[in-house]
Order: structure tokens, then C-alpha cells, then sequence
């Protein structure tokens, strides 16, 4: 596994999740073996080039993948492991799993009897993944350090991979994952104001949307070496008795940060 064109990865479902990560490694240039039970769920993406669709489990095991990626729901994976034992004894593959609510220690207790010591992954991408914009969280188990790094190298097709200690992962799932409805809600209540204020929805949405744009470029952005913190950059766009800080004043008047806090601690709850 020297490279993505040489990586050939099993998608364990093709739902939101699992068709996302499909294109987003697909078009990355690894070689995708997209799996579904249903043929009709693999329907739209029969006409691609790119990856290879089937609903034979032992089929997508034939074409020796380097790394099974499970997307699934979670209530349905440990059953899913068991089912499939054999086919991961014999496959050698690093196995992955998408799903949230699903440990390492689940996966390898259900994997015991089949395999003594499993290269194991939990991964938690997002939808943005199909637009190579995902958060991808990342712990492992029995992996070495070049293999690590040749899935974070195939992940980075699909957006940002960040490794993260496993017990934080609830934490940082509410930021990921839930945070893209959070920022949408955002989204929506500036669309809502600027049609008020006289803008179409379509000019508020674009608007709002090219500020997040922005906004998360100049969070990554380095100078010197360091990136700002987010309370600078407030900084730099308020001026004394302006209208942003009047702005800003009014949303805390109205519980805007408390909200937040309150929204992301629920999440991971």
C-alpha cells in the first residue's frame, strides 16, 4: 500500500456515509469496491468508472481489498463482523468501521474468534466527504506507523483526517459530524434575517455562505508560522462603537454562545 492508486478499499454500504467516502476515495484514485445487499441502493452508481458495484460479499472479497470500510449502522455492525469473519480472516484487511456508537474494543471482542490480533480503524467522516471536505476522525488499533499514514494519505481524498485519542471521539463527533446541521441552522437564521431586511433568499444564502467560506480560510491560514485564534480575528473585523460589536453584543443579549455550548454538549450526551 505504497499509494492511493494502489489501495483497494471495500465500501461496506452505499447510504449516505458509505456512497460519500466511495467517491471521495474513488476520485482520490484508490480503487473502490463499493458493497450493498440492495442492488437498487447501488443504482446510481453503476455508471462510474471509477469503482466497482456488487451485492456478493464474497465477490468484493475476491478482489482482495487492503482495507474494509464499514458504513453501516451501528446497531448492525457487530452482526455484520460476525457474518463476515471468515471472509476478514482470510482477507488480511485492515478493517474499518464508520459507524459512531461502535468501539475498537467492540469490534475486536466480535472479531476474536476469528482473528487473534485485527488491524483495526474507527473512522468518523461526514457527508462533506463527497466533496473532499470531511472531518475525518481517526483511531486505531494494531496498526503501524506507515500504515497509519497511508490511510490518513487515502482519507485526505475525502477531506481533513484528524487522529484523536478514542475516548474524546464524542466530543469531536459533535463539532464533525453534527456540527455541519449546526452551522447550517446558522446558515438558515442569516438567510431568514437578510430576507427581512429586503435580500432574496438565494442572495442571503450566498452571502452567508462565501462569509463561512472565508471565514474558515482565514482560520487556517498561517503568518509567522502560527494560526490566529478565532477571538483575534474577531478582533480585527470589530471597531470601537461599530456595527459588528453592536451586532455581536445583541446575539450574546440572546444567548447566542450559550446556545451553542448548550447544542454541542447535548450532542455528545
Amino acid at each position: 500500500m505504497d499509494n492511493n492508486q494502489e489501495i483497494r478499499v471495500l465500501v461496506v454500504g452505499s447510504g449516505n456515509i458509505g456512497g460519500a467516502m466511495a467517491c471521495g476515495m474513488s476520485t482520490g484514485g484508490a480503487k473502490v469496491i463499493l458493497y450493498n445487499r440492495s442492488a437498487k441502493r447501488l443504482e446510481r452508481y453503476l455508471g462510474r468508472e471509477d469503482m466497482q458495484c456488487t451485492t456478493d460479499l464474497a465477490t468484493a472479497f475476491s478482489l482482495k481489498p487492503d482495507i474494509v470500510l464499514i458504513c453501516i449502522e451501528g446497531h448492525a455492525v457487530e452482526s455484520w463482523l460476525e457474518s463476515a469473519g471468515p471472509l476478514l480472516s482470510s482477507s488480511h484487511a485492515i478493517v474499518a468501521s464508520a459507524a459512531a456508537s461502535v468501539s475498537i474494543s467492540q469490534m475486536e471482542a466480535t472479531l476474536k474468534p476469528f482473528i487473534s490480533k485485527p488491524k483495526l480503524l474507527r473512522i468518523l467522516p461526514n457527508i462533506a466527504a463527497k466533496l473532499g471536505k470531511s472531518v475525518n476522525l481517526l483511531a486505531s488499533s494494531g496498526l503501524s506507523t506507515e500504515e497509519i499514514s497511508t490511510v490518513k494519505n487515502l482519507l485526505s481524498a475525502t477531506g481533513v483526517c484528524i487522529e484523536i485519542e478514542e475516548r474524546l471521539f464524542g466530543a469531536a463527533m459533535s463539532l464533525s459530524s453534527c456540527g455541519i446541521a449546526f452551522a447550517l441552522r446558522y446558515v438558515r437564521a442569516c438567510t431568514e434575517a437578510g430576507v427581512e431586511l429586503g435580500l432574496s433568499p438565494w442572495q442571503a444564502s450566498d452571502i452567508t455562505a462565501a462569509v463561512l467560506s472565508g471565514t474558515a480560510a482565514m482560520l487556517e491560514h498561517k503568518e509567522n508560522g502560527r494560526r490566529p485564534h478565532a477571538e483575534e480575528l474577531v478582533d480585527s473585523v470589530t471597531t470601537p462603537g461599530g456595527l459588528t460589536i453592536k451586532g455581536l453584543n445583541e446575539m450574546e443579549n440572546n444567548g447566542f454562545s450559550k446556545a451553542v455550548l448548550a447544542g454541542i454538549k447535548a450532542a455528545v450526551k
